[in-house]
């Protein structure tokens, strides 16, 4: 008999819970609030953007290309198939 009406207490406070929780997130008053928060959101956002410092560029230069593809072609020793594939007369 205990153990009944717990389950009924249980169940009856999920389904108010529920149902609360449903009718305030489906209420005119949340969404209102809700497009006013978004709607302050971008305009801070569009702020701070337009705030933003530029940075010089300091990058120019400091990528140093090293061709030591040729270099390893050069030295590497080839095996008799890749003359057989090759189209230059070595």
């Amino acid at each position: 008999m205990y153990n009944r009406i717990k389950q009924i207490i249980f169940l009856l406070t999920f389904f108010i819970f529920t149902f609360a929780i449903t009718k305030y997130y489906l209420s005119e008053q949340n969404k209102i609030l809700i497009n006013k928060s978004r709607s302050s959101l971008s305009i801070l956002s569009e702020d701070k953007k337009n705030n933003l410092p530029l940075l010089e560029n300091d990058t120019l230069g400091a990528i140093n290309y090293v061709d030591d593809l040729e270099s390893f072609k050069e030295k590497r020793k080839k095996r008799f198939w890749e003359r057989l594939i090759s189209n230059n007369d070595e």
